[in-house]
C-alpha cells in the first residue's frame, strides 16, 4: 500500500483525536469520533485483508487500535448512560506531555524541562567551538559545571503527600510471518482495566530483539510512538538501553557499571534533567529479592534511585561502582500485585510523563528481552547494535 504523507497524517489524526476530545471533555464528540475512527479503520483492515501492500505486522498494529477504540467507546457509553464523567480514567495523550513540557511558573523546572533546554543549549555536538555558558538560560546554569556535588538533587524535593502511581501490565502476542510473533505489554491503570500504554516488540527465530516502541493507546499505528528503545548487547554480557523520544530531546543511554567485563544489566546508571541516576537490582542492593523475584529463577525487577556521587569501587577489576543515593527509591516493581496482572510498576508522585515514559519504556524493554530471549542471529544484528527496522517510528506501511 502506497499512501502520500499527507493521508497517513490524517490517520494519526483519527486515531488519536477521539482521545484529544476526551481530555477536553468534550465527551459527547469522542464518542462520535471514535464511532468514526472504528468504521474507517475497519475498513482499511478489510482492504489490507485482501491486499498484499501492507505486511501482517502492520496490519495486526491497526486491529489493535481498533480494538482500544471500542474499549474507549463502550467506556464513554457506559458514563454517559450513568449521567456522570466525574473520576474518568483518561489515558495520556501527546498533548498531556507537551503541556508538561512548555509549562512555566519561573521557579520549578521538571526534569524534562531541564532535559530539553540542556539539549537545546548544548546542541548535537557538532559544533566547532563548545557552547557560550554565559548565554545559557539561567535554570541550566547549576547543570553546566564540573563537579557534580554542585548539582541540586531533585528526590528531596518530591513531596511525600503525592501518592504514588501504579501501572498493571499484561502480555499478549501475535504471530505475524514464519518463526516470528509480534508482543505487546499493555500498561493499565490500577484497576487493571483502562490501557494507557502498550510496549511493542518483535520476536523472530533469525534475530533478538533489539528495539522496541512504547506507544500511547491513540499511537499504536505504524511510525509513530512515545518512546523507543534499542536494547545493545555489550562485549562482557550486559546491555545498554538507548531511548528517544518525539520531540527529540537527545538520546537517553543507560550504561551498566563494568559493560566491557560484566555480563549483569544493572547497576546501570544514567542522566536525565542534569540528575543522576541508577536501576538497581536485589543482587546489587544486598539483598534477596525486590518485590519481585520469582523463587530462586526468573525475572528481577530493578529499582531506581538518585545519585549523590559515584566512585569506583576499590579493587574492583570489573568497572564496580559505589555510589551514595539521595532519596527514597523512585520506580520498582513486582510480579502480578493485584488486579489480575501479570506484573506491576510503581512510581513515586511527582514525575513529569515524559520522565514516566522513559522508566516504563526501559523496564519493559528489559523484561522483553530476559523474557524472550533469541534462538539465534543468523543476521548479525546484535553485533551491529542495529534493529531490524519493523518497529521505527519513522517506518512506513509497506
Amino acid at each position: 500500500m502506497t499512501e502520500t504523507a499527507d493521508a497517513k497524517n490524517q490517520l494519526y489524526k483519527l486515531a488519536a483525536l477521539p482521545f484529544i476530545l476526551e481530555r477536553k471533555g468534550d465527551y459527547d464528540d469522542a464518542i462520535r469520533t471514535y464511532k468514526t475512527a472504528i468504521e474507517i479503520l475497519d475498513e482499511l483492515i478489510k482492504k489490507f485483508k485482501k491486499g498484499r501492500d501492507v505486511r501482517k505486522v502492520n496490519r495486526k498494529m491497526f486491529e489493535r487500535q481498533v480494538q482500544v477504540h471500542r474499549e474507549r467507546l463502550a467506556y464513554l457509553e457506559g458514563l454517559k448512560r450513568k449521567g456522570i464523567f466525574e473520576n474518568i480514567i483518561l489515558p495520556p495523550t501527546i498533548l498531556d506531555a507537551m503541556e508538561e513540557l512548555e509549562a512555566e511558573n519561573g521557579k520549578t523546572w521538571n526534569l524534562t524541562q531541564i532535559r530539553k533546554a540542556l539539549h537545546d543549549f548544548r546542541g548535537d555536538g557538532s559544533r566547532d567551538a563548545p557552547p557560550d555558558l554565559s548565554a545559557a538560560p539561567a535554570h541550566i546554569h547549576p547543570f553546566l559545571g564540573t563537579s557534580s556535588a554542585e548539582i541540586p538533587c531533585f528526590s528531596p524535593t518530591l513531596s511525600l503527600s503525592l501518592p504514588p502511581i501504579t501501572y498493571r501490565i499484561t502480555h499478549s502476542s501475535e504471530l505475524v510471518d514464519l518463526g516470528m510473533r509480534s508482543h505487546w505489554f499493555f500498561v493499565k491503570d490500577v484497576t487493571n482495566t483502562h490501557v494507557l500504554y502498550a510496549l511493542q516488540f518483535i520476536w523472530s527465530n533469525e534475530a533478538p530483539i533489539v528495539e522496541t516502541v512504547l506507544r500511547r493507546s491513540g499511537e499504536f499505528l505504524p511510525g509513530i510512538g512515545a518512546t523507543s528503545v534499542n536494547l545493545q548487547r555489550m562485549k562482557g554480557g550486559s546491555f545498554r538501553l538507548i531511548t528517544r523520544t518525539i520531540p527529540d530531546m537527545g538520546a537517553i543511554t543507560e550504561i551498566p557499571d563494568g559493560e566491557m567485563q560484566r555480563k549483569d544489566w544493572s547497576p546501570r546508571r544514567f542522566e536525565y534533567g542534569g540528575r543522576n541516576f541508577v536501576w538497581k537490582s536485589a543482587a546489587a542492593e544486598g539483598k534477596k529479592g525486590d518485590g519481585g523475584l520469582f523463587g530462586s529463577f526468573g525475572f528481577a525487577w530493578e529499582t531506581l534511585y538518585e545519585t549523590k556521587r559515584v566512585w569506583a569501587k576499590e579493587g574492583s577489576r570489573t568497572g564496580k561502582k559505589e555510589d551514595e543515593v539521595a532519596g527514597p527509591r523512585l520506580c520498582w516493581g513486582e510480579k502480578k500485585g493485584g488486579n489480575g496482572a501479570d506484573h506491576s510498576i510503581h512510581m513515586v508522585g511527582g514525575l513529569d510523563l515524559y520522565l514516566r515514559e522513559h522508566l516504563l519504556a526501559v523496564q519493559l524493554s528489559r523484561l522483553a528481552r530476559v523474557t524472550y530471549p533469541p534462538q539465534k542471529d543468523t543476521t548479525g544484528v546484535e553485533a551491529a547494535a542495529a534493529g531490524v527496522g519493523w518497529l521505527s517510528i519513522v517506518t512506513s506501511l509497506a
